[in-house]
């Protein structure tokens, strides 16, 4: 069953996530089993410490202790989780796929090990908040993590007790974490006290539970084609959309483009509800409405004509950074990218000996950019260059000592403005 996933596999090398439980524990074993037979089979595991549990390092402790007995690799992670926002089992489930992302190697294949009764909680949960035809289709047992690396879970097929059948079978010892009957959280609350309920009621209905997802992702593999293909008539770019004819298409059409376009960036998709809310709040307010939707780690907002997914990141409107070394790029914050110089930027003035350069990321007044003949209010030229409000603030001001220079990429001072200087430099910002 699972070394079928192992062939298919678009790499031989593969990252294992693994939290030294039942699952992931009983998908190391197989995994040895497979190299035995298999030895061009290259994997290694990474486990993430998520501080949750007062045992936490003790885990980390019998995962190196395990990996080390069997020649595994191992990569040890601490997480930092932020539950004010999403909650802590959704916290703690995005930064584990972002680490998963950060440290896979780019044609490592990433190993997750849920299993077939972790799918049919997954659908329960989905149909308690209210999801479509996405989240009822559960988890897939092949897909991409950010769209980059293959990630795949064999384990989908089995089912929980078959797995713990096995490894007493086989005297494998798994690291038992007695968080998981704490029924304050949902997941758990699902896992010990409904679905034995319907189990008991209804011995296969994991099964068929399992099957039912299988059917609507059939089925959605069908509908996803056709919603993108409608979906590039709106797009400007991935994260921004236009809607200005959003108003004439059929609100089932429009909650599940709306739904695609989230999905595209990679995002978590919200429920049917916040959908609606992007339309009726966001989409039909006025074109300089300043109304938007926060969903976990982004906004949706809108600017004129525009429907924008962006991220919610730090405020750095005050901070200033000194640029001494020019020969080098300068790493802007907010992974907005860097400043360099090359022969593609925009030509400046060079600054004189006693000037500092520096970036910035406000600024104020009445100013005179090239083009224009007259100065007008720093708010006026974002608007006139179509800046959204969100974003002002994000674009690095070049300054030397206190006078602007330049806002790359958007506008630049005039030179009898500024200074006078035959030396010339081209700078890009790359974002």
């Amino acid at each position: 069953m699972i070394i079928k996933y192992i062939e298919k596999s678009p790499s031989s090398s593969f990252l294992l996530a693994y939290s030294g439980g039942l699952d992931s524990t009983f998908l190391l074993h197989q995994l040895l089993k497979i190299k035995k037979i298999k030895p061009e089979l290259k994997f290694r595991a990474i486990h993430i410490n998520h501080q949750i549990n007062k045992n936490a390092n003790i885990w980390s402790e019998h995962c190196k202790k395990v990996c080390k007995k069997y020649n595994i690799s191992l990569v040890i992670k601490t997480a930092l989780i932020d539950k004010k926002k999403i909650g802590i089992e959704a916290a703690a489930r995005l930064i584990r796929y972002r680490i998963l992302h950060n440290e896979a190697l780019p044609k490592e294949t990433i190993l997750v090990a849920h299993n077939l009764n972790d799918q049919c909680e997954t659908i329960l949960l989905a149909l308690k908040r209210g999801s479509g035809i996405t989240g009822l289709s559960g988890m897939l047992c092949n897909s991409k993590l950010f769209n980059q690396n293959t990630l795949i879970r064999p384990l989908l097929n089995i089912t929980r007790s078959e797995i713990q059948s096995w490894m007493e079978k086989n005297n494998i010892n798994w690291i038992k974490d007695d968080s998981n009957y704490n029924i304050t959280y949902e997941r758990n609350f699902i896992r010990n006290k409904i679905l034995p309920l319907f189990t008991a009621r209804w011995p296969s209905f994991i099964k068929k539970c399992a099957h039912s997802a299988f059917i609507l992702q059939q089925e959605k593999k069908i509908l996803d084609p056709v919603l993108k293909k409608t979906l590039k008539k709106y797009l400007i770019s991935n994260s921004i959309l236009d809607i200005r004819n959003f108003k004439n298409i059929k609100p089932e059409i429009r909650n599940s483009l709306l739904r695609t376009w989230i999905k595209l960036n990679n995002r978590v998709i919200p429920s049917y509800k916040i959908i609606k809310n992007i339309y009726y709040e966001i989409i039909l307010s006025k074109s300089d409405s300043k109304a938007l939707i926060k969903i976990n780690d982004y906004e949706i907002k809108r600017y004129r004509n525009n429907l924008y997914l962006t991220n919610i990141l730090p405020c750095i409107k005050s901070l200033i950074i000194m640029w001494h070394r020019t020969s080098k790029s300068l790493q802007l914050p907010n992974n907005l990218g860097y400043i360099i110089q090359s022969e593609y930027g925009t030509q400046l003035p060079y600054p004189q000996d006693n000037e500092l350069i520096n970036i910035r990321f406000q600024a104020s007044g009445k100013i005179l950019i090239q083009g224009n003949t007259k100065r007008k209010p720093i708010k006026q030229i974002w608007k006139d260059h179509g800046i959204p409000p969100w974003n002002r603030n994000n674009i690095p001001l070049l300054f030397y000592n206190h006078k602007l220079i330049s806002a790359l990429g958007v506008f630049a001072i005039p030179e009898n403005n500024c200074i006078k200087n035959k030396r010339k430099w081209k700078l890009s910002w790359i974002g």
